[in-house]
């Protein structure tokens, strides 16, 4: 159900009984060949599949098309939230749906930057505020719910992992919206950086920070080349039968312990 549909006096109860769902997304660049909504496009229908299977059961919520974006900003048309003010946003959200009744929250989050500030504004609402800490909030990155399903070797993809405006984004963004894909104008470059410590099994071993121009100067990664519609099919699919099996778990969670240090 989408939560802007219903009145105020139908809140409390609605968000008692319901998950509260918030797509985050951003309008930055992708590449040549991809629009500047694409995070917030592949969310937005991601979350419009969990409210499918859901009905009633989650309330969701606009997607948030503003992102923490700042490092695509050498690129022209991106907007951007300074990383600050993306953690006071996303806290205001979420006092503010805490405040009406909620007792779940899901941030399913469809944009690398808003990570770091994302964890950041729940972790502080969850130290500052017992009203929140009463609760639980979750913020989840579609593509780590969904890793395993998203596996190459499942959907006939030729890259080992999932990065921006690249083979995996390009073939979802084909199934979803064909019409904005331009292949013909995919600009491929080789990665700045080559490790092990930052790509395959170790990938998250270590973070460097760099704006992304210094990363790819076309702002796509990958090989959005080989990009086909029936791989975005398979991929949406699967990540959507992935994100409404969290949801399911999710509901099962008891309610957080009322306990004191003692």
């Amino acid at each position: 159900m989408q939560y802007a549909h219903l009145s105020w006096p139908e809140m409390r109860k609605a968000l008692a009984e319901s998950i509260a769902l918030v797509p985050l997304g951003s309008i930055e660049q992708h590449g040549h060949h991809l629009p500047v909504l694409t995070d917030t496009q592949l969310v937005t229908t991601v979350a419009e599949g969990i409210e499918d299977r859901f009905g009633a059961r989650v309330l969701r919520l606009p997607t948030l098309w503003a992102g923490a974006s700042d490092h695509h900003l050498d690129f022209p048309g991106t907007v951007s939230l300074p990383n600050a003010l993306y953690t006071d946003v996303i806290k205001s959200i979420v006092r503010s749906l805490v405040g009406a009744g909620a007792k779940r929250v899901l941030l399913l989050n469809g944009h690398g930057g808003n990570r770091i500030p994302g964890h950041q504004a729940l972790t502080e609402l969850s130290n500052e505020t017992d009203e929140v800490d009463a609760v639980w909030t979750v913020f989840a990155n579609y593509w780590e719910v969904a890793a395993e399903a998203m596996a190459p070797d499942r959907h006939g993809l030729t890259t080992p992992e999932i990065t921006h405006a690249c083979e995996y984004e390009t073939s979802m963004m084909l199934h979803v919206v064909g019409d904005l894909v331009h292949l013909d104008r995919v600009v491929e470059v080789e990665p700045m950086l080559s490790s092990s410590f930052t790509s395959g099994a170790r990938k998250n071993a270590v973070t460097y920070f760099k704006r992304f121009a210094k990363r790819t100067a076309s702002g796509s990664m990958g090989r959005p080349s080989a990009a086909t519609a029936e791989k975005g099919k398979g991929l949406i699919e699967a990540i959507i039968n992935d994100a409404c099996a969290f949801v399911d778990d999710f509901f099962t969670w008891p309610d957080p312990p009322d306990t004191q240090p003692r």
